[in-house]
């Protein structure tokens, strides 16, 4: 240090000063005082506005009512059949108000039923196409069929479904309001 003029030396001891921390950057412990605060006040504040949202958003829903009339029974006037084809991995369920078809489309089965069950591994769409002529001949006023599948079902199998409820062999229209819901397993 011989060699330095005195304004570098007073600048090297400025710079090298040990500094001494505060008592306030001594504490170890966090301050979550100001966290706190920022999140309650938020939380109150997602409240309300789900409160509000929710008050002005409600949806006018009617449930669907049990009826005595289904698929195996001729529906009194004004009652829906509320047809349904749901495609699984073992076959094609079909149901209606009543219940679920047993195989042969010509009466309620209970338990686990499949309607129409797959032939040598493959869905028989014919079949399905043959029940749906069934049904369409004792309620030739419904037009309406849901149709679903497991999660696991091929894309192409749930369309196969839609035409065989379509329409005949000889494009005669069955039901022409094929609607399509989400399966559930």
């Amino acid at each position: 240090m011989a060699n330095l003029t005195p304004h570098q030396r007073a600048l090297i001891k400025k710079r090298s000063k040990h500094h001494e921390p505060s008592v306030d950057e001594l504490d170890d412990e966090l301050n979550i005082v100001p966290f706190l605060d920022i999140t309650i006040n938020l939380i109150v504040f997602l409240l309300m506005l789900l409160t509000t949202i929710g008050f002005y958003s409600q949806v006018e829903a009617s449930l669907p009512s049990y009826s005595r009339g289904g698929v195996g029974r001729r529906a009194p006037e004004g009652e829906s059949l509320n047809l349904n084809v749901t495609v699984t991995d073992n076959g094609i369920i079909v149901a209606g108000a009543g219940g679920k078809l047993a195989p042969g489309c010509e009466s309620i089965g209970t338990g686990r039923v499949i309607t129409v069950p797959k032939v040598g591994g493959n869905y028989d769409w014919r079949a399905l196409r043959q029940c749906a002529q069934r049904i369409k001949a004792r309620f030739e006023d419904e037009n309406q069929v849901t149709v679903s599948a497991d999660p696991m079902v091929q894309y192409q199998h749930l369309l196969s479904a839609m035409d065989a409820v379509r329409e005949t062999d000889a494009n005669e229209i069955l039901f022409d309001k094929v609607l399509l819901s989400a399966g559930v397993r």
